[in-house]
């Protein structure tokens, strides 16, 4: 993978085009105001059914997952640490993303996306199109095995700023249309699969960016359009409150050992 750079990289194996339809349409309806929770719960259960990786993959290699991370595939070309670190806690300074603590299939579906330009990133789909799918199963394996780093220590003085993203990852912004994040995501941030990633203690400069790609009206990827309606309603306040709060929310599992 490249060498850091100002502007962040990283994120979803591909379906079917009816199959995404279905996910997104279901997912539309689990956040609109007004739904019962049974509602809710039902549908959650078969967007996370339809969002599993439906293609048949040999058992994924960790240890040869690392050494892709640590050396690459190609002669002259760097692995993926060289950004993402081989602790997976990325450079969240400049917003290269954390790795660990991501599920393994949503790293593997990402570097398909990136592979074949459903998500175009000009720093990742290079690297991206060097593996072969057992190659992006085993690095994703390594990098989903890792423990979860612990977040930056907080600055003080964006205490008010967290404390309003707390506010909407928990509750939304229900005046404007914001439904809350922790929805999809997780009270926690720990994400749902391949539905839905894990946030907490992800770099705030990267997930910033994500957000205001969406606002834009940006799918990102085949499974953003539903980020796109939700972020569209988003100041660019409010986007800024909740990349601060998650860059420092402790994973679930934060500085444990796997």
């Amino acid at each position: 993978m490249p060498a850091p750079r100002q502007s962040p990289i990283a994120y979803h194996i591909g379906k079917t085009a009816e199959r995404e339809k279905g996910m997104h349409e279901a997912a539309g309806s689990i956040i609109r105001p007004g739904r019962r929770r049974a509602g809710v719960l039902t549908l959650f259960g078969f967007v996370l059914l339809a969002a599993q990786p439906s293609h048949a993959a040999d058992t994924p290699d960790a240890a040869a997952g690392r050494t892709i991370a640590e050396t690459g595939v190609l002669t002259g070309h760097v692995g993926c640490s060289a950004c993402h670190l081989m602790n997976g806690a990325g450079q969240p300074d400049v917003g290269i993303p954390r790795l660990a603590g991501f599920s393994a299939a949503y790293l593997e579906q990402q570097l398909g996306y990136f592979a074949t330009d459903k998500r175009r990133d000009s720093w990742m789909a290079p690297y991206a199109r060097m593996l072969t799918q057992k190659q992006m199963q085993d690095v994703a394996a390594y990098y989903a095995g890792l423990s979860e780093p612990p977040p930056p220590e907080a600055d003080p003085a964006s205490d008010g700023l967290r404390a309003r993203g707390k506010e909407i990852f928990e509750k939304g912004v229900m005046a404007n249309g914001v439904m809350p994040c922790g929805g999809c995501h997780g009270p926690a941030g720990q994400g749902m699969g391949t539905f839905a990633p894990h946030l907490a203690g992800q770099s705030a400069p990267y997930l910033l960016e994500q957000l205001r790609g969406w606002h834009q009206g940006k799918d990102r990827d085949p499974m953003g359009k539903m980020m796109a309606t939700e972020a569209h309603a988003m100041t660019d306040a409010d986007m800024q409150a909740v990349a601060a709060y998650l860059q420092n929310l402790p994973g679930p599992n934060a500085g444990a050992a796997k």
